[in-house]
């Protein structure tokens, strides 16, 4: 099963991805819990894109889902400038609050709820490719 969208660079395109995701927890059979860390992937993603894209026109950020039997593939492009977010280093999480640096705990986040996480520059746009493993009940 296979699902490509288009988001603009836009905030408000945020919801568009949610109800997007609602409805695909219905027709592939997903648990709330696997839509839910999706949308956290894909809503850091995209806010990322957004706000710090360097995109200075408008932009469109290509999603696409493939859903094998174990597990979920995410491709996201976009036309910005080059950014590998694999190279981006883990924010030191065990520091206080207040003494830790701005930024990073997106991407953190990211890696924390995928299973795999690969960068390219392909056609002068960035490809981001995600696995999502499904769990045992739901392949």
């Amino acid at each position: 099963m296979e699902l490509s969208f288009q988001l603009e660079n836009n905030g408000s395109e945020l919801t568009t991805l949610h109800a997007i995701l609602v409805k695909l927890e219905k027709r592939w059979s997903l648990s709330g819990k696997t839509v839910m860390e999706l949308n956290l992937i894909l809503d850091e993603l995209v806010t990322n894109i957004i706000e710090h894209g360097g995109c200075e026109k408008e932009c469109v950020i290509d999603i696409k889902l493939i859903k094998g039997n174990s597990e979920i593939t995410l491709i996201v492009t976009d036309d910005n400038p080059p950014f590998d977010p694999t190279l981006t280093p883990a924010p030191d999480i065990s520091l206080p609050l207040e003494e830790r640096g701005c930024g990073g705990l997106g991407i953190h986040l990211v890696r924390k709820f995928s299973d795999g996480c690969k960068y390219k520059r392909a056609k002068n746009r960035n490809v981001l490719t995600l696995i999502k493993k499904l769990p045992k009940e739901h392949r």
